[in-house]
C-alpha cells in the first residue's frame, strides 16, 4: 500500500507540470482557432443583419401576394359580370332582331303614312313621333298632336314606340359592358403593378436568400475548422500531458495524466484487472505505446474499448471510452490518440479503465508505466 501511495504522490506532483511543456508549442494553434472564433462571429453578425434586411421583405411578400389573390378574386367576379352582361347583350340582341321584324312588317304601312303627312304638310307631326328620345316623350308628343286614336298614325306610332326602346335597351346595356371593361382594365392594370412589385420583391428575397445560404455555408465551414483545430489542440494536449509524466524503461508512457482512483487487484470480491484513471467525457486517451489497433468496438461490460497489439505478445486496454478515434487494422504511434473517456459499460462515472496484458494475460499497469 505504502508503495502505491508513493507512486501516487509522484503522479500527483507530475500533474502539476500538466501544460507547461505544450504551452510554446500550442501557441500557434491556440492563435489560429482565435481567428477562426472572430471569422465565426463576423459571419454570424452579417447572417444577423441579413435575416434583419430579409424579414421586412418577407412581409411585404406576403402582404402583396395577399392583395394579388384578393383581386384576382375581384377579377374572376368581374368575370362573372361581364359574362352575364354579354348573355344579356345576346338576349336584347335577340329581342331586337324580333322586334326589327316587326318593325319590317309595319314598315310599308308606316312609311305610307309618313308620306301621306309629308304630303298633307304635317311634317312637325312625323318629326315628332319619329324623333322623340324616350317612351315618355313619345307619349307626351301623341298626346300633345292628339293623334293616338288615328287610323293614319297608328303604324308610325308603334314603330317609334319599338325603335325608342331598342334604342334604350342597346344604350343601356353597352353602356354597362362599357363600364365593366373599364374597371377590369383598371383591377388588370392594378395586379399587374402588384405583380412587378411582388416580383421586385422575390427577387430581392432570393438574393438575400442566397446570400444567406453563402454565409451559413462559410458559418459551417468555419464550425468545422474550429471543431478539427479544437480536436486537434485537444489531442496535442493530451498527448503533450501524457508525454510530461514521462515513459518507462518498457517503453509505455501513461494514456491519460489524471489521478488514478482505482488500482489492480482484488476489489470488491473480485479482480480489477487494470488502473481506473480520472478524467471528464470527451478527454482524448492516447496509446501508451506504438502498435496496431486490434479490436475498436464495443467489447462486452467494457463498453467502448480499444485495444493494441505492441508486438511480443504485449498488448493494452482502454476502456468505457465515449467515442473511437482508431479502427482495427490501423497503425498508431505513441501519444496518438486513441479514443476519449466516458462512462460506457459497466462503470459508476467518467473514468478510463486501462490494462496492459501479456500473452493475453492482465498485468499490473503500474509494473510498465514511468
Amino acid at each position: 500500500m505504502q508503495g502505491r501511495l508513493g507512486r501516487t504522490s509522484i503522479v500527483a506532483t507530475l500533474l502539476c507540470t500538466l501544460l507547461i511543456p505544450a504551452a510554446g508549442s500550442l501557441a500557434d494553434p491556440d492563435n489560429k482557432l482565435d481567428e477562426i472564433e472572430r471569422d465565426l462571429g463576423h459571419v454570424r453578425e452579417r447572417i444577423e443583419a441579413t435575416e434583419s434586411d430579409a424579414a421586412p421583405l418577407e412581409e411585404q411578400v406576403d402582404v402583396l401576394s395577399s392583395q394579388m389573390i384578393s383581386l384576382r378574386d375581384q377579377l374572376a367576379r368581374l368575370d362573372e359580370r361581364v359574362a352575364t352582361v354579354q348573355a344579356a347583350v345576346r338576349s336584347a340582341q335577340a329581342q331586337i332582331d324580333e322586334t326589327q321584324r316587326k318593325i319590317d312588317k309595319i314598315k310599308d304601312r308606316a312609311v305610307e303614312q309618313a308620306v301621306s303627312l309629308y304630303k298633307a304638310g304635317s311634317t312637325e307631326t312625323i318629326d315628332a313621333l319619329l324623333n322623340a328620345e324616350s317612351l315618355s316623350q313619345l307619349d307626351a308628343r301623341v298626346e300633345m298632336l292628339g293623334v293616338a286614336a288615328e287610323k293614319s298614325t297608328g303604324a308610325l306610332i308603334q314603330y317609334g314606340r319599338l325603335r325608342v326602346t331598342i334604342e334604350a335597351q342597346n344604350r343601356e346595356l353597352f353602356e354597362r359592358k362599357a363600364e365593366l371593361e373599364a374597371t377590369r382594365k383598371e383591377k388588370s392594370s392594378t395586379y399587374a403593378t402588384l405583380r412587378e412589385k411582388y416580383t421586385e420583391h422575390k427577387a430581392a428575397l432570393m438574393k438575400l436568400e442566397r446570400k444567406l445560404g453563402h454565409l451559413h455555408a462559410e458559418e459551417g465551414s468555419l464550425e468545422q475548422a474550429a471543431l478539427r483545430l479544437t480536436q486537434d489542440l485537444r489531442a496535442n494536449q493530451a498527448s503533450a500531458a501524457a508525454a510530461a509524466l514521462g515513459e518507462s524503461s518498457t517503453g509505455f508512457m501513461w494514456p491519460l495524466n489524471g489521478a488514478v482512483t482505482s488500482y489492480y487487484g482484488p476489489r470488491w470480491g473480485s479482480m480489477h484487472t487494470g488502473l481506473d484513471i480520472d478524467g471528464t467525457t470527451g478527454q482524448p486517451v492516447v496509446a501508451s505505446k506504438a502498435g496496431t489497433v486490434s479490436m475498436a468496438s464495443s467489447y462486452s461490460g467494457y463498453g467502448n474499448a480499444v485495444i493494441v497489439d505492441h508486438g511480443g505478445g504485449y498488448q493494452t486496454l482502454y476502456a468505457h471510452l465515449s467515442s473511437f478515434a482508431v479502427s482495427a487494422g490501423q497503425t498508431v504511434a505513441q501519444g496518438q490518440v486513441v479514443g476519449n473517456v466516458g462512462c460506457t459499460g459497466s462503470c459508476t462515472g467518467d473514468h478510463l479503465h486501462f490494462e496492459v496484458r501479456v500473452n493475453g494475460s492482465p498485468q499490473d499497469p503500474m509494473n510498465y508505466l514511468p
